[in-house]
C-alpha cells in the first residue's frame, strides 16, 4: 500500500442482519473511519466500538468486502 492511499472502514453498530429475501442491515447507526484494512487488529476494533461509540459490550463481529456484489456473498463471522 502507497502512503497516498486512503481507506475507510464503515462500521453499523446497533442495528442487525434481516433476510427478506436478501441480506440487509437494518437500524443503528453508521460510521466511517479512516484506518488501513490491512493493520487494524481484532482488539483495536473492539476499542473503536466500547470506547469510541460507547458500546459495552461487542456480541458479534462480521466482515463485509465491498468488491462482491451483496452481503450475502461475502458475509463472514469474525468474531462471536
Amino acid at each position: 500500500m502507497s502512503i497516498e492511499e486512503e481507506y475507510y472502514i464503515s462500521l453499523r453498530v446497533g442495528g442487525k442482519f434481516i433476510c427478506d429475501p436478501h441480506v440487509r442491515y437494518l437500524g443503528g447507526e453508521m460510521v466511517s473511519l479512516k484506518e488501513d484494512p490491512d493493520t487494524l487488529s481484532y482488539f483495536e476494533l473492539c476499542k473503536i466500538v466500547k470506547d469510541g461509540l460507547g458500546f459495552n459490550n461487542v456480541q458479534l463481529i462480521y466482515f463485509h468486502v465491498l468488491s462482491s456484489r451483496t452481503l450475502q456473498d461475502n458475509l463472514r463471522v469474525v468474531w462471536w
